[in-house]
Parts: structure tokens; sequence; C-alpha cells
């Protein structure tokens, strides 16, 4: 099974939005889907196979470029656990890198997605602190951080990144 990691298009858009109909119903809706690929459209990526949409992401940088944001990622269930939403996390974290002042990476994660808490981990993710009903009541959010190094250090100095991650 070949996944193909890269940039969405505004082609995308429609197929996209059916996706996070069925994945992130409670999350993401029509309107702030065509916010973000406005915003942010060097840093939506989409997983393929056979030119088959199967999960997309998005990051998002602040005003002063140095916050970055891992702001949704979803994959279909059935692909699920197989590593996809990984490389999601590494096209974002590749394309964030690219700002010379960013500072560091932030993202709401569920305090019940054990799989998405691993494996923002394992990229140097830890816990900045807990946010009560971020989304409303009993919607409550781990906010996770990613310090980022000076870019005076090399990549491979700073946890969670990874030189020359292929997508």
């Amino acid at each position: 099974m070949e996944v193909r990691i890269e940039c969405a298009k505004k082609e995308d858009f429609a197929e996209m939005i059916t996706l996070a109909d069925l994945t992130l119903p409670d999350r993401m809706n029509l309107h702030e889907l065509k916010k973000y690929m406005e915003l942010f459209p060097e840093l939506i990526f989409k997983a393929t196979i056979h030119d088959q949409l199967i999960g997309f992401s998005c990051a998002g940088i602040d005003m002063y470029q140095t916050t970055g944001w891992l702001l949704f990622s979803n994959v279909r269930k059935e692909y699920q656990g197989q590593g996809i939403g990984k490389r999601l996390i590494e096209a974002r974290l590749q394309a964030l890198r690219r700002f010379a002042t960013l500072r560091t990476v932030l993202v709401t994660v569920s305090e019940t997605n054990q799989s998405s808490l691993r494996a923002l981990a394992a990229y140097g993710f830890r816990l900045a602190h807990a946010e009560q009903d971020y989304y409303g009541p009993g919607k409550h959010r781990h906010v996770l951080e990613l310090p980022v190094w000076p870019m005076a250090c090399s990549p491979t100095d700073s946890p969670g990144w990874k030189e020359d991650v292929s997508v």
C-alpha cells in the first residue's frame, strides 16, 4: 500500500469536507476548512492511496510567526493505526520548520485520545497544561507543546525534529 503525503490543493476541498463530515463531525465544518485553506494553503496536507483521499491535516502559525499549531488531523477509520497520522505530523512539522522565527509548536488533544498523545510524545511534545471545556462543556483538551530550538542549532539537535523527512 503506497500512501502519498503531499500538499492539499483547492481542488481537494470538496473531498476533504466530505471526509471531515465522516471523521470530525463535531469539530470541522465547511466554513472552518475554507478559512484554513485561505490562511495556510502551504500548511495543509493530504494522505492518498491511488489518488483516493484517506486523510488530511493542517498546521497554522501565529501572526508573529513564533508559534506554530498542529490544528487538526484526521485519517479514515479503516486506515488508522498504520502510521499515516505520524506521517501527517512529520509533514506539518517539516513545513513549520521553514519559519526561521518559530519558537514553539502547540497542539490540543482530547485527554482520552491515547494514540494521538503517544504519537505526539514520540515527536517530543509534552503537556503544557490541561484546559477544561476547550470545545464546550465536558470537551476537555490537553495542550501539548514542542519547544523549537533557535535556528542556529541543527534541527536534529531538537527533540521531535527529523531531518530529511520524506513526505
